[in-house]
């Protein structure tokens, strides 16, 4: 039996993205899974790609790119980034609980998710799920099904408090 000296500590990833489901999962986490010595991240996956091609500027110039344009997008990107992760520390903060918060760039947000799983040695990925339809899943795909088939660790999806009827 382990003893507490020489018990290995959790590294526990959980995704979020500010959505009803990522914080279903962060709750479901703290009320029923969380461990005392957990090291925990909170990971914001930035799909850095979908906010410069859905920029209004960019929708009617698809040839030629205003410079200026993208330098205030970048920056208004990066305020909009660093503002949520202010966000989850204090979320963090207010359940008492120790971690750190950062965010990850990627083509897709689930690559980004199991980068970082990798990089930190991580035992468990939490995240929540929207309960999208198969359907809707199969078009435009799902980061929880990414990260789950992606993943070389455990990854413990929430489902939604209320599914959609």
């Amino acid at each position: 039996m382990a003893t507490a000296s020489t018990k290995k500590r959790r590294t526990v990833v959980i995704a979020m993205d500010g959505s009803e489901a990522s914080l279903n999962a962060f709750s479901w986490y703290r009320t029923r899974a969380k461990m005392e010595d957990d090291r925990i991240t909170l990971i914001h996956a930035v799909e850095i790609y979908r906010s410069i091609y859905t920029a209004p500027w960019f929708q009617d110039i698809p040839f030629a790119v205003d410079v200026n344009a993208v330098r205030a997008a970048y920056a208004n990107h990066k305020i909009e980034t660093e503002n949520k992760l202010y966000d989850l520390a204090l979320l963090m903060k207010a359940y008492c609980i120790e971690g750190k918060v950062r965010s990850v760039h990627a083509d897709k947000p689930g690559e980004g998710i199991v980068r970082v799983a990798e990089e930190l040695g991580a035992d468990l990925i939490v995240m929540g799920s929207r309960g999208e339809g198969a359907m809707r899943r199969t078009i435009t795909g799902s980061v929880s099904d990414y990260v789950l088939h992606h993943s070389t660790v455990p990854v413990l999806i929430c489902p939604p408090k209320h599914r959609p009827k």
